[in-house]
């Protein structure tokens, strides 16, 4: 059996993936930390290694001395770590790492149907693909030791040489540029590289400008998620810092003018946030295009070319709207194109394409002209599953419920997903009704609501707070109305399901008060979504009382989430063993749905149906194990379903 595997590195991510001659026509994702792409740190146990989100953890936290980050710079150390009993010098480290996570491929995605990887050793095709911040000497750190350990059949792969033929030949002949300039960032610097558009061949050093690589909306960003987040900001933030980074990269790094989603913090809690690109600032942005426009032009200068004969082409953490706008500002604007994941899964379509050429010997894989070979072809018409046309119609209902809440914003986002998954998958036979649904609607135009009454202009703020007689914009009342239900939610989660039915009363009323209906429809389905019936409260309001009067204290922690302290109160206080064991149980389980809530957008656009069936089973273990201990799973079913309907 043919098959292949690939490896792609940056600075700080690394993934796994597959492919099977028999099996999926792509490259499969190996999926260990709920995601495809996992944080480039490593942890040694035993004789096993850990990659990914954990091992950060433990490395940034100090939790275990055999845990590493920041791999390319920590390496270059004169250290030791232990393995298997053993001292192995610190530079052997992401040689056996990877190595691991390849026998682990072998193993649990081919069931040792071609042995393990000592068995394989000089015919297992390995293909390491490696981003442009990465020079040649790293790149030979990682591949110099699989070379001298004898892996004959493997090579090492510079991103431009997969994507530039992807960007040039998409072009039509008048639009493509002679010269295409690669920009990406590593660490807080800015970095270019010169490529010729036909050859492929670099005509210069890489030029690297310090201290322009970091967008300066992250700290922004950062820093409004964290005022966001009311019923937690309370607690110390530095903890909380790469969980902030995170999910502000996430927001810039995409194309979307507002987000609303799930963080999971330190501790393991679950809290709601939401961010406008309206409330960045962009204002210092000058100081950068001069200075970036300065070096552009003499390196081009330099080479005979002009502005009119190049394509900038933004990388990894560069394709965001921050660099695309430097560009766009200089006196003479480049032309800019972002690498997504669209252009991503095409690098990968044309990587297994020349790997399948080459009938897996993959060791010369470059050695002719890769431009030659034919264009990727583009997905065939297909015929849509009933998942795929439940998913349609969940999709094109959530744009018209946008539409009739005067959510234009929202309805675009939606329209556009559904657009560019429509497109991937091959299915056209929706295109005409979405256009004709959008059909007059303008972009970034808020339809104006019939006021319900002729003195009624515009909603008032929901707080309590003392206010003047002014109104305020419809963009900061649904961002308070936002934090208010998502302490709500919290409420839910923490097992206070009578106090969240009071707070949503108490906030309908308050708005009922102010002449605001515009929100009914959204309380109707929060009480029916987390089943807040105005009985709930009255109903449950003695046996409540009662039950708090047996309940000790780290059962208290149990219900409410906090199984590290839950497990340490049962173990220390209480002596109860059985229960300390179930917290472990629960901890697990809990970051096992992170990780699943972390890796759905991942999921999604790779469309693997493996990592999904996968996703879909631990979901539903830790579920049951949740009910087991009367936890609440609401957030787990929902994500069941988001996975089910990919």
């Amino acid at each position: 059996m043919n098959y292949c595997i690939l490896v792609t590195i940056s600075r700080n991510r690394i993934s796994f993936r597959y492919n099977r001659m028999d099996g999926d026509n792509r490259f499969v994702d190996f999926m260990q930390d709920g995601g495809s792409e996992m944080p480039f740190a490593i942890e040694c146990v035993g004789n096993e290694f850990v990659i990914g989100k954990s091992a950060f953890e433990s490395a940034t936290k100090q939790l275990a001395p055999n845990a590493f980050t920041n791999i390319f710079d920590t390496c270059k150390e004169l250290k030791t770590f232990r393995f298997a009993g053993r001292e192995e010098q610190l530079n052997k480290l992401p040689f056996y790492a990877i190595k691991d996570y390849v026998d682990k491929i072998l193993s649990d995605r081919f069931y040792g149907e071609v042995g393990n990887i000592d068995s394989n050793v000089s015919k297992l095709p390995l293909i390491f693909l490696f981003t442009p911040e990465l020079d040649t000497d790293k790149k030979l750190f990682i591949t110099s030791p699989f070379e001298k350990g004898g892996f004959q059949n493997m090579c090492s792969v510079s991103y431009h040489q997969l994507l530039l033929p992807i960007i040039v030949d998409s072009l039509p002949d008048k639009k493509k540029p002679e010269v295409v300039i690669l920009v990406t960032v590593d660490k807080n610097d800015l970095i270019f590289q010169l490529y010729d558009s036909v050859s492929d061949k670099s005509l210069t050093d890489l030029i690297r400008i310090e201290g322009q690589g970091s967008d300066p909306r992250l700290k922004q960003a950062m820093d409004l998620i964290w005022e966001g987040l009311n019923n937690y900001n309370y607690q110390p933030r530095e903890p909380e810092e790469n969980v902030l980074r995170e999910a502000a990269l996430k927001f810039l790094n995409s194309n979307m003018r507002t987000v609303n989603d799930v963080l999971c913090m330190s501790d393991g809690s679950m809290q709601d946030y939401c961010l406008s690109r309206d409330e960045l600032n962009i204002s210092a942005i000058g100081e950068v295009v001069r200075l970036v426009s300065h070096h552009l032009n003499e390196a081009l200068t330099n080479k005979g070319f002009s502005t009119q004969q190049s394509l900038v082409v933004l990388v990894g953490n560069a394709a965001t709207d921050y660099f695309e706008n430097i560009f766009g500002q200089m006196v003479f604007a480049y032309p800019v194109k972002k690498v997504l994941e669209k252009e991503k899964n095409l690098m990968l379509d044309r990587l297994l394409m020349l790997v399948k050429k080459a009938d897996y010997k993959v060791s010369n894989l470059f050695s002719t002209s890769y431009r030659v070979i034919e264009k990727v072809n583009s997905p065939i018409e297909n015929i849509p599953t009933l998942t795929d046309k439940r998913k349609v119609r969940i999709m094109m209902a959530d744009i018209k419920a946008k539409l009739r809440g005067s959510d234009i914003e929202g309805a675009y986002t939606i329209y556009d997903d559904l657009k560019i998954w429509l497109g991937k998958r091959g299915f056209n036979d929706w295109n005409a009704e979405l256009d004709n649904m959008m059909n007059g609607v303008e972009r970034g135009v808020t339809k104006n609501l019939k006021p319900k009454e002729k003195n009624h202009t515009a909603p008032r703020v929901i707080s309590n707070r003392p206010m003047n007689d002014s109104v305020v914009d419809l963009r900061k009342l649904r961002r308070e109305l936002h934090r208010e239900i998502a302490d709500i939610k919290a409420l839910v989660r923490t097992g206070k399901k009578d106090d969240a039915v009071y707070s949503l009363n108490e906030l309908e009323n308050r708005l009922h008060n102010d002449n605001v209906h515009e929100f009914d429809a959204d309380f109707t389905a929060l009480r029916k979504e987390y089943q807040l019936n105005v009985g709930t409260m009255e109903k449950t309001e003695s046996h409540v009382s009662s039950a708090k009067k047996n309940i000790s204290e780290a059962e208290k922690m149990l219900l409410q989430g906090q199984f590290a302290e839950a497990k340490r109160k049962f173990a220390s206080e209480e002596g109860n063993s059985e229960m300390a064991q179930a917290c472990s149980k629960l901890i697990r389980a809990k970051r096992n749905i992170a990780s699943y809530l972390s890796g759905l957008d991942s999921v999604r656009r790779s469309h693997n149906e493996t990592s999904k069936l996968n996703a879909i089973k631990e979901l539903e273990n830790c579920m049951a194990l949740y009910r087991q201990y009367s936890l609440p799973t609401i957030d787990i079913e929902q994500l069941i379903e988001q996975y089910r309907i990919i």
